[in-house]
């Protein structure tokens, strides 16, 4: 029964675990140093980060270089930790 129940809460975590999408268990990096964003247009914006927001509910991201706001979609940024 105990090696039963070790297994059942090893599948549980390993379906929660898969379930974060693009975030791990123990996400500790919340700081980012540079970032790099693609506009519309072709050019890319490449500065040090003030500021960011990521929004739970989408796939948008607000981030803060040299006192300008970008605000855009996930796919259109790096984010650099140094």
């Amino acid at each position: 029964m105990k090696k039963f129940l070790i297994a059942i809460i090893l599948i549980v975590t390993v379906f929660a675990s898969t379930a974060c999408g693009n975030k791990q268990i123990l996400d500790t990096v919340y700081t980012f140093d540079r970032a790099i964003i693609s506009l519309p247009d072709g050019t890319k914006i490449e500065g040090h980060v003030e500021g960011w927001k990521e929004y739970d509910d989408s796939d948008s991201i607000q981030i803060k270089i040299d006192g300008r706001y970008y605000y855009t979609h996930l796919q259109n940024v790096v984010l650099i930790a140094e």
